[in-house]
């Protein structure tokens, strides 16, 4: 039977008809957005930097709409040219493996069969096996960025998704460090101080400590205003002059009924175990009591103390100096001591930098309420960034 004309045209056309679909939907992958650019092609500045850096940080599609179709990537070397708010879309989808973000992908300019070009059907094939790229910016954009936005290194911790960038527990704990921090005054701004490399003096440290106690060096028995705090200010820093000077002295004017909230041992007692112990001086484990309640002695303070004194295997524990567990607690004692707190926004760049990637590393794996709010006020803050300054 002798096939009809409809029948044969509607055949031969369909072949066709899916070739046009396909040429269409390629050049639909790669037409350009002429509203956007109409002011005339640019190459990237560092507004749009930062918009396809943070995007990418994120995984936050919503950012690369703040890139301009009107800015373009020069290519090199075997790659051409591409529109920067595509390569925004084609690295996120590429990391979070979303095939769905390559139809926001536009190829610029004709297909090309010899360099690698940026389009729909790359993307697709880089969100297909999870490819991870990114750029990076510079320690002083992404400082000035962050500073434009409002963010602040002193206060950025009361976001409540990083810590503080100025440790005072580390700073407090390297007054003695074993490895070498001075104390030395400063040339100008009075009796304040300044941290610095170099050798522990420990003279200077533990007069420090008796002005700040009573002014005479006698039993810490009362700070300032004689209340609570005060006693436990005074005990802290005696347990440092201890373990700096190397006396015991300085352990027994803690008051003996002072507890320690990190240890089950009271102050007193475990500044004379810290010391015998960094001492070696088994004489001083002697002057831990042991509990008269019938407890094993064995199990006492003392007895830990003596184990470890005369034990004959090296060890590499060393005891410093307790450290409140509240940053206010050692804020005080670092002031009682004249020692300068530096602010977040004095330390060296790569410092402040590498808080601010801290934080947006929190921002990008974390998801819980805190987290997710964070998140959105860093997204908005970016949204109200001017495209080009």
């Amino acid at each position: 039977m002798i096939p009809s004309f409809r029948s044969r045209i509607g055949k031969g056309w369909r072949p066709a008809a899916i070739a046009l679909l396909l040429l269409a939907v390629a050049e639909l992958a790669g037409i350009r957005s002429w509203t956007d650019e109409l002011g005339g092609m640019r190459r990237p500045d560092k507004n749009d930097e930062f918009f396809r850096y943070a995007a990418q940080e994120l995984a936050e599609p919503a950012l690369c709409r703040k890139i301009p179709w009107a800015v373009v990537s020069p290519g090199g070397w075997f790659f051409s040219p591409s529109y920067e708010r595509s390569e925004c879309y084609d690295t996120i989808a590429g990391k979070t493996k979303n095939p769905w973000l390559c139809l926001r992908v536009k190829r610029l300019g004709a297909l090309s069969l010899i360099n690698d070009q940026t389009s729909m059907w790359s993307c697709l094939n880089h969100a297909s096996h999870g490819f991870q790229s990114g750029m990076a910016i510079s320690q002083g954009d992404l400082a000035g960025f962050f500073t434009q936005m409002g963010y602040d290194p002193d206060t950025l911790h009361l976001e409540g998704i990083t810590p503080p960038i100025v440790r005072v527990k580390d700073l407090y704990r390297g007054l003695t460090n074993r490895y070498g921090l001075a104390i030395r005054s400063k040339s100008a701004g009075g009796s304040q101080v300044v941290i610095e490399p170099g050798s522990v003096d420990q003279a200077d440290l533990v007069k420090r400590i008796e002005n700040a106690i009573d002014g005479s060096g006698k039993p810490p028995t009362t700070l300032l205003t004689g209340g609570k705090d005060d006693v436990e200010n005074a005990a802290y820093l005696a347990d440092m002059a201890a373990l700096v000077s190397k006396d015991s002295k300085w352990c027994m004017h803690i008051p003996a009924k002072l507890a320690l909230a990190s240890e089950r041992a009271g102050f007193r007692d475990w500044c004379l175990f810290t010391l015998a112990v960094e001492t070696k001086d088994s004489q001083l484990c002697g002057s831990i009591p042991v509990a008269a309640d019938g407890s094993d002695t064995q199990l006492s303070l003392q007895a830990e103390c003596k184990r470890q004194v005369n034990s004959t295997i090296p060890t590499m524990i060393h005891y410093q100096p307790e450290v409140p567990s509240e940053d206010e607690r050692t804020r005080v004692l670092l002031t009682l001591l004249h020692v300068e707190i530096p602010r977040a926004r004095d330390l060296p760049l790569e410092r402040i930098e590498e808080a601010y990637g801290q934080f947006l590393e929190e921002l990008s794996h974390r998801t819980d309420s805190r987290h997710a709010a964070a998140r959105q006020r860093f997204i908005e803050r970016v949204e109200r960034l001017r495209e080009s300054n």
